[in-house]
């Protein structure tokens, strides 16, 4: 990868767009390479204090105003271009782009709107326990740079990859999984088709020696045929090597959703030499991640679900189905005009005993709602707080308490991670008065 990353940067003026993990990691391993012209960091947030001696940036709400000032531009993923791609003189690439030119035959990766981090974690996990060399980074925190150094010839990179590592990407991975595709990011994408198109990167450009993976409603849905070129395994449950998680001694994994997702991991693993005793083994030592339908017991018995990762309609969907005594659910966050009517109507005839809606996302979704009749009753609140109050002070003894928003949790919590905890938090604090 050096040789490429060399040979991309060798006399050109280089600039590192967005300096959080990624773009930190890419500034040390270019200043590792060496061979450039210049390189310069640039930032919303003023980090001079943090880069290094000798580099200098560019700070403030300008800062992408000075993109086609250089050759070559690392971008972060977290950064939104303002404007398209195809209007800038110089060449935008990143991490992702330059790692995949090197081992993209060594990489697994996963894409989806839902479910990738825990796909992408179990297909470590498995491949690990089972003996291989596994490596894990992308969107789960860890830069891919970060891993060049680890990288051996029988090494098995799993990558989880995010709409915005995927958006620009020319190159995709020797195995490349699609899980779904539902409607989310339109705040930044504008429309599903714009999404979709980004996520459809993980394999629009493999060749005839590479897998795809997918779903046959994802490939019908999405309308695949025409972008494959690839080999394609439509994956769906009866891939599993089991039918319930409960045929698995230790596992704390739930819901139809996650056998569909240890479908996808044991069709991966299975090819790689992974045997179904390994795998179901791996699967119940497996600790999933948290805020993704966690189960907590409050001091007083009674129990609550941290969905928080829950932004779409049919991960709140999801989460219901999955908690078979459901009694409370908590809804509602940024409003980015989904479509709450599929939602609405499973809600309509669900066994729950109440709907609490909460912040602009919930405003709607309580509008849609009492439109209609029967079901569950349903509460409009202001904020967590209140919602967890509503749950602790009307929820039934043998039912549980799930907060699955189907909302993003940005301007009202840094991100879904603090969201989750808040929720775990209020429930201890007003458990106790």
């Amino acid at each position: 990868m050096k040789t490429i990353l060399r040979d991309l940067i060798k006399d050109k003026r280089i600039l590192i767009l967005g300096y959080g993990r990624e773009g930190r990691s890419s500034l040390e391993l270019i200043r590792r390479v060496g061979g450039f012209e210049s390189l310069f960091v640039s930032d919303l947030k003023d980090v001079s204090g943090d880069l290094p001696d000798g580099v200098k940036g560019f700070f403030g709400e300008s800062y992408q105003s000075v993109i086609d000032d250089f050759d070559v531009v690392f971008k972060s993923p977290g950064i939104v271009l303002e404007k398209q791609v195809t209007e800038y003189k110089s060449l935008i690439t990143s991490q992702t782009e330059v790692f995949m030119q090197a081992y993209g035959d060594k990489v697994v990766g996963i894409t989806g709107t839902k479910g990738k981090s825990t796909t992408s974690s179990l297909m470590y996990h498995v491949l690990k326990t089972a003996g291989l060399k596994a490596l894990f980074g992308g969107n789960i925190g860890i830069p891919v740079f970060e891993l060049s150094d680890s990288i051996e010839n029988d090494s098995v990179i799993v990558l989880e990859l995010s709409c915005h590592q995927l958006e620009y990407l020319k190159t995709s991975p020797k195995r490349a999984i699609l899980l779904n595709i539902y409607e989310d990011h339109l705040d930044h994408y504008g429309t599903r088709e714009k999404y979709a198109d980004a996520k459809k990167n993980i394999f629009s450009h493999q060749g005839p020696g590479d897998i795809f993976y997918t779903t046959e409603e994802t490939y019908e849905k999405e309308n695949l045929e025409k972008l494959c070129h690839s080999r394609v395994v439509k994956v769906s449950l009866k891939d599993a090597p089991f039918s319930d998680f409960a045929e698995i001694p230790g596992t704390r994994l739930m819901g139809t959703h996650n056998v569909l997702n240890c479908a996808f991991v044991y069709r991966v693993c299975s090819e790689l030499g992974v045997s179904k005793h390994a795998f179901l083994e791996a699967v119940g030592t497996f600790e999933p991640l948290p805020h993704r339908l966690e189960r907590f017991v409050a001091a007083d018995g009674r129990v609550f679900y941290d969905d928080s990762i829950s932004t779409t309609v049919e991960s709140a969907i999801n989460a219901v189905k999955s908690v078979n005594n459901g009694g409370i659910l908590l809804l509602g966050g940024m409003e980015r005009n989904l479509d709450y009517s599929e939602l609405v109507d499973f809600l309509h005839s669900s066994d729950l005993d109440h709907v609490v809606c909460m912040y602009r996302a919930g405003e709607r979704i309580y509008d849609l709602y009492t439109k209609g009749s029967g079901g569950p009753g349903a509460v409009l609140v202001k904020d967590l707080s209140e919602a967890v109050a509503f749950a602790v002070s009307n929820l039934k003894p043998e039912k549980a308490c799930i907060l699955s928003p189907a909302a993003a949790s940005y301007g009202y919590f840094k991100n879904f991670e603090e969201r989750g905890d808040r929720f775990k938090s209020l429930v201890s604090e007003m458990i106790k008065k």
